[in-house]
């Protein structure tokens, strides 16, 4: 019994150990947008200036995605036309886990 156990486990061990890991993907802004992340108090926040959008009505935000910990959640920024500033940031609180930005995304309308 002990052998099947052993031998059960080992297989599983390799299967877990030579299965491939998922692709990391970049954050990587579209052509003509510069993105910035920050520091905040109690958390962390990101900025995205563009000053080309190729379609109308030229209107984007930035949307990040925050994680605390176990905690997932997003941020929206203010819809903002080309030329200006959108800002997302992930705020916590004293005595809780800090947040991150994990991700982000543009969003255009």
């Amino acid at each position: 019994m002990r052998r099947k156990l052993l031998a059960g486990l080992f297989s599983l061990f390799a299967v877990v150990g030579f299965t491939p890991a998922a692709a990391a993907t970049q954050d990587l802004p579209p052509p003509g947008c510069d993105v910035w992340k920050y520091d905040i108090a109690f958390g962390e926040g990101v900025s995205v200036f563009c000053d080309y959008l190729p379609y109308p009505p030229y209107m984007y935000r930035v949307v990040a995605t925050c994680v605390a910990g176990s905690s997932l959640w997003y941020e929206y920024g203010y819809w903002v036309e080309q030329g200006l500033t959108s800002r997302a940031e992930c705020q916590g609180g004293l005595l809780t886990h800090v947040p991150r930005v994990a991700r982000y995304r543009i969003d255009e309308r």
